[in-house]
This record gives C-alpha cells, sequence and structure tokens, in this order.
C-alpha cells in the first residue's frame, strides 16, 4: 500500500468532519479546497506537527484551534486535527515535565522542582473550579507557561521529521518492492 493511500484511510475524510458535531463548518469549508486535504507528504508532516504543537497547550477547543492553524499554514487539516489526539491524559504527565525541564531552561531557573499541592476542587460548586484550577496552576509557575509552547514547537518539530522521514521510507520500500516483483516477472 502506497504511503498516500495509508494516510487517505487513516484520516478522516471532509464528509466525516461534516458528520461530526462542531466541526460540520470544517468539513464544507474543505470540501471547496481540496489543497487542504491533498494527502501529500510535506502537507501532512506540517500539519501533524502544527496540530501536535497546537495540541500541547491545554486548550478545551484544540482540534478547533488546529484546524484554523492548519488552515492557515495551508497543512493537511485532518492530519492537524488527528495529531492533537496525542496530548492526551496519558501523555500528560511526561508533556508537562517536558514543559517544566524547556521552562526552566529557558528562564533560567536550578535547585530542586517544588511540587504543587494537589488540585483541591469542591464537586458540589462548580463556579470555584476555574479559581482552584488557575491557583494550582499558577504553583506550577512560570517554568510551565514558558515551557508549554516551547514544548509545542520541539514536540511538534520532532513529529514533523518523524512524518517525512517515515513518508520517505515506506515510498522507498515500495519502489523497492515493485522493482523485484518486475525482475522477477522479468
Amino acid at each position: 500500500m502506497t504511503a498516500s493511500r495509508l494516510a487517505r484511510r487513516l484520516l478522516p475524510s471532509p464528509e466525516t468532519l461534516e458528520q461530526t458535531r462542531g466541526l460540520k463548518w470544517l468539513g464544507q469549508y474543505l470540501r471547496d479546497r481540496p489543497w487542504l486535504w491533498v494527502a501529500h507528504r510535506r502537507r501532512v508532516a506540517l500539519g501533524a506537527a502544527l496540530g501536535l504543537a497546537v495540541g500541547v497547550i491545554p486548550l478545551p477547543t484544540q482540534m478547533l484551534m488546529a484546524a484554523a492553524v492548519a488552515i492557515l499554514f495551508r497543512a493537511n487539516v485532518a492530519a492537524a486535527i488527528a495529531a492533537t489526539w496525542l496530548t492526551n491524559p496519558l501523555t500528560l504527565v511526561p508533556i508537562w515535565g517536558l514543559a517544566i525541564f524547556l521552562g526552566r531552561q529557558v528562564l533560567g531557573v536550578h535547585g530542586p522542582i517544588s511540587a504543587p499541592k494537589e488540585l483541591a476542587l469542591d464537586w458540589a460548586d462548580p463556579g470555584s473550579w476555574w479559581h482552584a484550577i488557575s491557583q494550582w496552576l499558577s504553583e506550577l509557575g512560570a517554568p510551565l507557561l514558558v515551557g508549554l509552547p516551547c514544548a509545542g514547537v520541539v514536540l511538534g518539530a520532532t513529529l514533523y521529521v518523524v512524518v517525512y522521514v517515515g513518508w520517505w521510507a515506506v515510498i522507498r520500500y515500495e519502489r523497492r518492492r515493485r522493482l523485484r516483483e518486475r525482475e522477477l516477472r522479468v
């Protein structure tokens, strides 16, 4: 299977997005702009990198933001949306650990890392959640806030290289396989 066929199989189609609540507008927008949906090595790699870079920053609208950034940079929108799924509760600790490390390096903070207090949410009063979360994040401090965009850039660039080189390797493997098949037929 070629790399572009594999990408088309794995990535959602504009029709699928039209049926997804909250992304219906995106499917309609993409139908008229196929260049944002083409499974091309550079566009898919850029879309994945942008999606991961946006996904690292904890926002409630990561997929919408990744789609908007991909449209702005003319990258593959499906890859950008799919890459935001790489940031999830299982990957939160390593990503935030990298972000705090990078933030401390950028800010020149040395010494031991102090752990924040436990996040105390009053489940009976949802109005108090924003204050509790903002207080907890402020205890994590400036290294996290500076490090999250830095981690997004580092992880996005890494994913770009991985997708680009991986796609290249698949293409090379397919070409060699076809050449071997031709030689066997002759």
